[in-house]
């Protein structure tokens, strides 16, 4: 068996986010309102607003971490093009709209910055990226059937 470095290393790197993730959510009232308190503009109401959108949008993300991790987990057992690798996509790329979805519709209730800009544009490229690969590995998958029907 080879010696795949890199999806191991892209495994371990999820297991940490997914650690500081869930901190991050735990901790996260705590956090805002450290933030807030340094920056003068922001009310209560926009306060509890991105508070909300944060809780909404991190716990997709947390998801579209394990996913990956699954995914990683795939390839390191060799099997990329598995039923199971396509329904991993399927959620990552669906969780990845509703965060794209998310922040769009938050950007009309809260002050627009660049990062929920730069937060638009990346969600964007993964959902639409794991729509692909979704649509990939299902192609994948059907050449891979119809080569062990004919052996």
């Amino acid at each position: 068996m080879k010696n795949d470095n890199l999806s191991r290393f892209l495994y371990g790197l999820c297991v940490v986010g997914l650690v500081v993730l869930s901190v991050t959510i735990v901790g996260l009232p705590w956090i805002v309102n450290w933030l807030v308190s340094r920056v003068n503009s922001y009310s209560e109401t926009h306060t509890m607003r991105l508070l909300m959108l944060l809780y909404t949008t991190g716990i997709p993300a947390w998801i579209v971490l394990w996913q990956t991790k699954n995914l990683a987990h795939n390839i390191i057992l060799r099997k990329p093009f598995s039923r199971e690798s396509k329904k991993n996509l399927k959620v990552i790329s669906l969780c990845a709209f509703f965060i794209f979805v998310a922040y769009s519709l938050a950007s009309l209730f809260i002050p627009i910055t660049v990062s929920i800009i730069v937060i638009i544009g990346g969600a964007f490229m993964v959902a639409l990226i794991g729509a692909i690969l979704y649509k990939l590995v299902d192609v994948a998958i059907e050449i891979q059937e119809e080569n062990e029907l004919t052996i």
